[in-house]
């Protein structure tokens, strides 16, 4: 979750509004919308409230709420991502309690990211792609196998499992499976599944884990 803030009145003198402390604070905006949103698309509502505040002008409010929700793809790190998005912002004129003039700004920036993801009977949650990409390392099996011939399901793949996913398409392999105890030779050519051989460094570099928990 990110969330930026600022509300400030300016009084306005003599000779107006510092021009310094405008073009810090049409500045800030731009860097706050950034750091909230990223910096590959800046609105132009919001670059023109920047140039306006650059010249003590009053800035119409900026108001976008957005809410949307997204499956998992690939190899399924989370189930469904929910991302929240508020934006505003404006410059107006104002008073003071003695009546004296006030060039105000201000603006509220927020954006947040909900991953779900189901192991086994237990849903977890997490705000950032890493933290449920590091609970869901940590909730599956220390073993884990490729499917090369069909997407795993109940009954499709060995009993004893940690955890199963069907990868999207476009993927080296149809899923994985994962266990706490490593399989037979003879499951890995009956069911059609591969070692990963790297899954403990994974882990490992994750969960800041010791060793490779037996892993080979």
């Amino acid at each position: 979750m990110i969330e930026k803030v600022f509300n400030k009145c300016y009084p306005i003198g003599v000779n107006g509004v510092p021009q310094r402390t405008l073009t810090r604070a049409a500045n800030r905006l731009i860097a706050d919308y950034i750091a909230a949103f990223g910096g590959f698309y800046i609105p132009d509502e919001i670059k023109t409230i920047a140039k306006q505040i650059k010249i003590g002008e009053i800035a119409e409010g900026y108001n976008w709420e957005h809410e949307h929700e997204l499956n998992g793809t690939g190899e399924k790190i989370y189930d469904k991502v929910k991302y929240v998005n508020e934006a505003r912002a404006r410059a107006y004129f104002d008073n003071d309690e003695y009546g004296d003039p006030m060039y105000c700004v201000d603006w509220y920036f927020f954006s947040s990211e909900h991953y779900k993801k189901r192991i086994g009977g237990v849903l977890l949650r997490a705000n950032t792609y890493h933290d449920i990409y590091k609970k869901v390392t940590a909730a599956k099996g220390n073993y884990r196998y490729f499917c090369t011939h069909r997407p795993p399901s109940s009954g499709g793949i060995p009993s004893g499992y940690i955890s199963y996913d069907a990868y999207s398409s476009g993927q080296n392999y149809l899923g994985e499976v994962t266990y706490n105890a490593p399989l037979k030779q003879s499951d890995l050519e009956n069911w059609g599944l591969v070692l990963d051989t790297n899954w403990s460094d994974i882990r490992a570099a994750l969960l800041g884990e010791e060793g490779n928990n037996g892993n080979v």
